[in-house]
């Protein structure tokens, strides 16, 4: 059985993805970590208004110790 070529990861992706899902990759791989939490910020804020994700309430105290102790 023959081997095929390796090819590099980079040239492999190139040839499945369109033009415009490598320039989105290539931007991504490029952002700074202050872009990529104003990024997360945004998407966050986008699924809290969209009702994808339901706010959560803060705990009080007494409910934080209950999670911690279980029956032995």
């Amino acid at each position: 059985m023959a081997k095929e070529p390796a090819v590099p990861k980079a040239q492999a992706q190139s040839n499945d993805w369109s033009a415009s899902d490598q320039s989105l990759l290539d931007a991504s791989l490029a952002a700074t970590p202050t872009q990529r939490i104003a990024w997360l910020e945004e998407a966050l804020q986008l699924a809290y208004a969209t009702g994808a994700l339901k706010p959560r309430r803060i705990m009080t105290q007494e409910e934080w110790d209950a999670m911690g102790s279980s029956p032995q």
